[in-house]
């Protein structure tokens, strides 16, 4: 029987909001039997970079038998593998999601598929043995069997993936060649017997040394013509992709239905991207420093961003305390951890000592071999809320005073894919998702017969059926909708 791969890149790329749940997402090549049709279209991940170590998360979605699941990702030498949580994911989409507010007015009403048939521990170890490729570790994260492998020999591998039944076609195979000779350890994972996919969580790769280098070689095996990409990043500066455009979308031209509550931002965000440097770009819709720890305002939420989590009326204000609420609500944290890690969070929000990890590499913060950091140092620990250290993590080796979460979109052609993607510092500007349109749509529906006052004193550019944004909104692919489907159980909205 042929097998499929999904083979993920190391520090790689991200994926989409609105993909289906249990749909594939997180692959880097893909190789599947002639018969079968797999389609990568999407990536989704969260980058921390610091100079003590880069973290990479993915979040792995699949649909079919959960005994045919099986994932590989090309690493750096020295990567660990970790399990992540789902409320990582959930709170940063929903946190930076572009949020878009009607104009004002006087008289407003409510109007990887991926896949492996190793059936046990010994299995794996036989499959992955041999003269020229080397087992450095087994064990278990999470719900998922491991198996860390290395090779010096090009081809080598290849020839065990074929030996194994997956379907590496020649194009493909001088990528897994290059990154072997390039030094790359390989990582594969599968789901343990008995396990559903439902009970798949994210995984994290943890390198040392500061790495923003995320190749894109391997997405290209098994994608469609394009692939959407979503990028968080957490680091000292707002990071930005080296030789891609930066694409723009014209907030001028952002319109807003009255009678549809609906904005015209998705159709103005795909046609962007598209036209900047035919498709080879990427979009920055949020770029904060400081936004982690801290509140943070809007033109458009003039008194200040709140975050209301599935499971809690009591809305937080910063992206860390949503966190910890919304692990809570997952069931992925206590509910002792969320109240005392909010706190925390507070405290360190203006903190100029780096934070540091007290225990060896691979060793959960949790454990009782972890020593103690220095005086001038901040204990990852205390960023922990109980299991729930995705975000202590990401934090090691950064100043949390300093820190940028900034989200990046593409929505990249398969030509692009042919180098590797580099991030370096973007000018250090504030992005702020919390957007209010320009123009108004049917606006007479506020007021009827009566004359609107939008935007203080401007009247209505638009009234009636409309008149340019008639032509602008088209078939609308609205942000309310991408905050309905995308968002999932977090939302954000001003005070």
């Amino acid at each position: 029987m042929k097998l499929r791969l999904f083979a993920l890149l190391a520090l790689a790329v991200p994926s989409v909001t609105l993909l289906s749940p249990r749909e594939a997402l997180a692959c880097g090549g893909c190789f599947a039997p002639p018969t079968e049709t797999t389609v990568v279209n999407a990536h989704r991940m969260v980058l921390s970079v610091s100079p003590v170590q880069s973290v990479l998360w993915d979040q792995i979605q699949y649909s079919g038998d959960p005994s045919a699941f099986g994932w590989v990702l090309p690493v750096k030498r020295g990567a660990i593998l970790e399990e992540g949580s789902d409320a990582w994911f959930e709170t940063l989409d929903a946190a930076t999601s572009v949020r878009i507010t009607a104009p004002s007015s006087t008289c407003a009403r409510s109007g990887g598929g991926c896949s492996s048939d190793l059936s046990s521990a010994d299995a794996a170890g036989r499959a992955f043995g041999g003269d020229d490729v080397v087992v450095l570790h087994r064990g278990t994260v999470g719900p998922y069997d491991t198996v860390t492998l290395a090779t010096d020999t090009p081809g080598v591998l290849n020839a065990w993936f074929d030996k194994n039944g997956f379907n590496v076609d020649e194009s493909t195979q001088p990528i897994i060649d290059a990154y072997v000779d390039e030094g790359f350890d390989f990582i594969a994972i599968r789901l343990q017997p008995g396990k559903d996919v439902k009970e798949m969580t994210p995984v994290r790769v943890v390198t040392p040394g500061a790495n923003p280098a995320l190749p894109l070689r391997m997405v290209a095996a098994g994608t469609g013509a394009n692939v959407a990409i979503t990028l968080f990043t957490i680091s000292e500066a707002r990071l930005a992709p080296e030789g891609f455009a930066a694409a723009a979308v014209p907030i001028d031209l952002l319109a807003w239905d009255f009678a549809s509550q609906e904005s015209n931002y998705g159709v103005l965000r795909e046609k962007a991207i598209a036209a900047a440097d035919g498709g080879r770009a990427f979009l920055t819709p949020y770029a904060q420093q400081g936004s982690l720890f801290s509140p943070v305002s809007s033109p458009a939420a003039p008194f200040g961003v709140r975050y209301t989590t599935s499971g809690s009326t009591t809305p937080v204000d910063t992206i860390a305390a949503a966190f910890a609420q919304q692990g809570l609500a997952n069931g992925e944290t206590g509910e002792v951890q969320d109240s005392a890690c909010a706190v925390r969070f507070a405290e360190i929000a203006t903190e100029s000592r780096a934070v540091a990890n007290p225990c060896p590499a691979g060793v959960p913060l949790s454990d009782p071999s972890c020593g103690e950091v220095a005086s001038d140092q901040i204990d990852a620990r205390d960023l922990a809320c109980g299991s729930l250290d995705d975000l202590a993590i990401a934090m090691v080796g950064l100043h949390p005073k300093d820190v940028w979460l900034t989200r990046l979109e593409a929505n990249l052609p398969r030509a692009a894919l042919d180098t590797d993607l580099v991030l370096s510092p973007a000018p250090q500007e504030r992005v702020d998702n919390w957007l209010r349109a320009r123009v108004s749509v049917h606006a007479d529906v506020l007021c009827g017969a009566a004359t609107p006052v939008l935007d203080g004193d401007r009247p209505s550019r638009t009234r009636g059926q409309g008149t340019l944004v008639g032509m602008t909104l088209g078939a609308l692919a609205l942000a309310a909708a991408i905050a309905r489907r995308g968002a999932r159980r977090l939302a954000s909205r001003p005070a």
